[in-house]
């Protein structure tokens, strides 16, 4: 089970190698670095360098034997969506993941917004990721909880926003996307019971997509808790052939 949700120094806030990753792994490695327009955590656009990227990953491949794949994590922003979709149309990715992270003023893990009303915040974000999947070409729905990590969210109070959850779990499955189980959400941000209600959702709905990534930023967070997640996995009887 391939990690597909990872980042190097390629990533505005990772200074991870990909040797790091190549190292102590036999397989085969993706990274996905950040793509963020307007990001007002750094107060700039992030843009990950793809010619120097696709450079380094091509003499690694040469000493790892083809083992690392090119990727990116689109931080989808709707009033820069033009130069996202003009940043893309010459770039060849492997494996795209589509995230919301921000919404101009904040990124949603910022320490303020845990200090923000809940309701308010969980509305916007949902509203923005709603609107965001089938805008940019994409594989893979990450983190679908990003907007709300920073709370302690229980899963009745999610149970409210169901209506929305499956809209957007839907347009998820017809887009194509697969759902991603983001174990840093799941065991860093103590999100796995909204992780199992999300997965009874997106089955109930048909989904036969799903990707599991660490969002790991530094090698003590690869792979991190796939063993939880494979029994997770095996309790939902989803296939080997349904993880991309």
């Amino acid at each position: 089970m391939r990690d597909n949700h990872l980042h190097t120094h390629f990533s505005y806030d990772s200074r991870a190698d990909f040797k790091d990753y190549l190292d102590h792994y036999e397989g085969d490695i993706i990274t996905t670095e950040h793509y963020d327009l307007s990001n007002p955590y750094t107060k700039q656009d992030d843009v990950p360098d793809y010619e120097a990227y696709s450079k380094e990953i091509a003499e690694l491949n040469q000493t790892y034997g083809n083992r690392i794949k090119r990727g990116i994590e689109i931080g989808y922003y709707q009033p820069r969506e033009a130069d996202i979709i003009s940043f893309l149309a010459d770039k060849d990715y492997d494996l795209k993941l589509l995230s919301l992270h921000h919404n101009g003023f904040n990124d949603y893990l910022d320490d303020e917004v845990a200090n923000m009303d809940k309701e308010t915040i969980i509305q916007e974000y949902l509203d923005k990721l709603e609107y965001a999947i089938g805008r940019v070409e994409a594989d893979v729905l990450a983190h679908f909880d990003y907007g709300f990590r920073l709370f302690d969210l229980t899963v009745e109070e999610l149970k409210a926003y169901e209506p929305q959850l499956r809209r957007i779990f839907q347009k998820m499955i017809d887009y194509g996307l697969a759902f991603e189980l983001n174990s840093k959400s799941m065991y860093l941000y103590h999100h796995e019971h909204l992780y199992r209600y999300a997965l009874g959702l997106v089955k109930e709905l048909g989904c036969r997509k799903y990707s599991v990534g660490s969002d790991g930023h530094k090698l003590e967070h690869f792979r991190l808790a796939f063993d939880k997640i494979q029994t997770i996995l095996d309790e939902y009887e989803i296939e080997d052939g349904e993880i991309i």
